[in-house]
């Protein structure tokens, strides 16, 4: 079903693209526009814009930009019409609604199903007999009811086919909870079963509120049986973009400008219960560039809140690596005698460990300590082994001044020149980087592109004059680039109807064509068109384009007589070649620009 234009239009104009995006991104006011690090790509310094009034954004950085809906679509990886409905209900505006289920996107269907399940689970904690158990589990831990509702906790029924009943009650294809991975197929084919049985259930919720998986806790000990079980990987799964309890802890993140990173399900809800409703939990797997180029989004400061065990000294340097790798500064918390967060907490009290948060180490001490525990440091090779091995932290630093500042601490600490250090870290740094030259082919097409890119922006200005001088002498044929030709088509159909440009109005169209409505936004950006003479930028890109074909023959043609020099026989008729092509070169650049100038002069 298609929603009418007007009912879009209401919704993009009851919604503030600056509260939408700074529920992803942190922003700061800057003139008109709010600037914020981008969601997109890694960057340490800001280049991507929101601008109220036009109701865009923009990434300086990467490109990316597009309205709210475009914004919800990337971030939710959502379709169109989902991205709508979303704000719709934020605005409380009422859309036609589907009645095909079988007609909804996949996307749709499994957050649909996995919020399904969520409140079978969180019924069967609350009413059934087994759950009484789950409920004996929290109270034995200490939880209070308030941090349970919190991160919405339930129970699998120990069940072979409950969560199937369900479904069946609910009208759910038992497909749609396979695609869900909530249950299994039987070995024989026979049907299926379900995944959770006789487990606690903690939902996995993404960073715009809705269930996308489960982690499943046993309550039965046994060698053979799994202590968690946690949903695959689905269509709006992704285990390594996900941060447990993110969802519920990003005002908290926002507000104190940091974010506490600890392994567990329980560890967390144990810091939002004793006040700390500022961290996340990586649900005991390792940490991914995904996870912390999300955290990004949020805070730049990170503290690594992990057991004081060899496994933790590990897990904390494995994932400092990765957080310094996207451009964050890490603090490590080690917890005393093997202690998870949520036994600390409950044994030694919130004010206990809030003395551990401002005792935190930066990496440089924690690991120097951690050496230093395990050979005292009382040999030279100790000492250059700590050394190295602080350097290849300090190598993922991006920031040049930071690293610059620990290399000092290091070689203070440690009392070896600094020289020495920074000549054993750029070693280190030469051995990870790898040298990338680019083809000559790959270079004049991203020139291409620029000079076709620059043409679109002149057509896209408001109320353009420019469409009547580019279309008399290029055509969207001309345009190499398949997105460009799309959009200079239909710019051209524009001209045709003799209609005024909008740029606002005429990437409207494009809403549900991604690809081309980032390039559309990206055109109407970019600061390139800020130039007095835009009728010799406008004859430069003309320029290029139409005569980049005649310059390839022209290349062609002098590399072939550079080969065949002094070989009269074969270096003749090439010279011929590269003059007669050198003519046509400068006959067609002259009628071109003569042409140019007639039209430019009625302007």
């Amino acid at each position: 079903m298609k929603i009418p234009d007007e009912k879009i239009d209401e919704v993009r104009d009851a919604t503030d693209i600056v509260d939408v995006v700074s529920q992803y991104v942190s922003l700061k006011k800057r003139g008109k526009s709010y600037l914020g690090l981008c969601p997109f790509h890694q960057e340490k310094t800001p280049s991507f814009h929101v601008d109220p009034v036009k109701g865009f954004f923009h990434c300086f950085g990467c490109g990316e930009g597009g309205n709210v809906f475009t914004f919800i679509m990337k971030m939710d990886r959502v379709t169109f019409p989902e991205a709508l409905r979303t704000l719709a209900k934020k605005a409380h505006i009422e859309l036609p609604e589907e009645n095909d289920t079988a007609a909804l996107q996949e996307t749709e269907i499994l957050y649909h199903v996995n919020g399904m399940a969520a409140d079978f689970y969180q019924e069967c904690y609350r009413k059934t007999t087994g759950g009484k158990k789950a409920v004996r589990y929290f109270n034995q831990r200490k939880f209070n009811q308030e941090t349970i509702d919190k991160f919405q906790i339930g129970y699998a029924p120990d069940l072979w086919d409950g969560l199937i009943q369900k479904a069946n009650r609910e009208s759910v294809p038992v497909e749609s909870l396979l695609k869900a991975g909530l249950v299994i197929r039987r070995d024989d084919g026979s049907g299926y079963y379900d995944r959770f049985r006789g487990r606690l259930m903690f939902p996995i919720i993404n960073h715009s509120g809705r269930v996308v998986g489960f982690g499943g806790r046993t309550l039965i000990e046994g060698p053979k049986v799994p202590k968690y079980l946690n949903s695959p990987e689905t269509a709006v799964y992704h285990k390594s973009q996900i941060l447990y309890g993110l969802y519920q802890s990003r005002e908290g993140i926002r507000r104190q400008d940091r974010v506490l990173l600890v392994e567990g399900y329980t560890d967390l809800m144990r810091l939002h219960e004793a006040g700390f409703d500022y961290g996340v939990a990586t649900s005991g797997t390792a940490l991914t560039e995904g996870q912390a180029q999300r955290i990004s989004r949020y805070t730049t400061q990170v503290n690594l809140v992990f057991d004081g065990d060899s496994a933790g000294f590990n897990a904390a340097l494995r994932g400092a690596d990765v957080l310094l790798s996207a451009g964050l500064q890490v603090q490590v918390t080690p917890l005393p005698g093997g202690m998870d967060p949520d036994v600390y907490i409950k044994e030694k009290g919130p004010d206990a460990f809030n003395e551990l948060l401002l005792q935190s180490r930066n990496i440089v001490d924690f690991q120097l300590e951690r050496h230093q525990a395990q050979r005292k440091l009382n040999t030279p090779r100790d000492v250059s082994e700590a050394a190295t091995g602080v350097l290849e932290t300090i190598a993922k630093v991006r920031d040049p001044v930071e690293r610059q500042l620990m290399v000092r601490e290091l070689a203070e600490k440690l009392e070896v020149d600094e020289n020495l250090l920074h000549r054993r870290l750029r070693s280190i740094q030469k051995k990870g980087r790898q040298t990338i030259s680019l083809p000559e082919e790959v270079v004049s097409t991203t020139a291409r592109e620029n000079a076709e890119s620059v043409l679109i922006q002149m057509l896209l200005l408001e109320d353009s004059k420019w469409s009547q001088p580019v279309f008399s002498i290029v055509g969207s044929g001309d345009f190499s680039d398949p997105v460009h030709r799309q959009i200079v088509e239909r710019l051209h159909q524009w001209h045709i109807e003799g209609r005024i440009m909008d740029p606002h109005v005429f990437i409207k169209y494009f809403e549900a064509e991604p690809e081309l409505h980032k390039m559309c936004i990206h055109a109407m950006s970019r600061a390139l068109l800020n130039t007095a003479d835009l009728s010799q930028l406008g004859l430069d890109c003309i320029l290029f384009i139409k005569q980049e074909e005649i310059k390839k023959k022209i290349l062609h043609v002098r590399d072939a007589l550079r080969k065949h020099q002094g070989d009269e026989g074969r270096a003749e008729p090439l010279k011929l070649e590269y003059h007669e092509l050198k003519k046509q070169s400068e006959k067609e650049k002259e009628n071109i620009a003569r042409d140019w100038k007639i039209m430019v002069d009625k302007l």
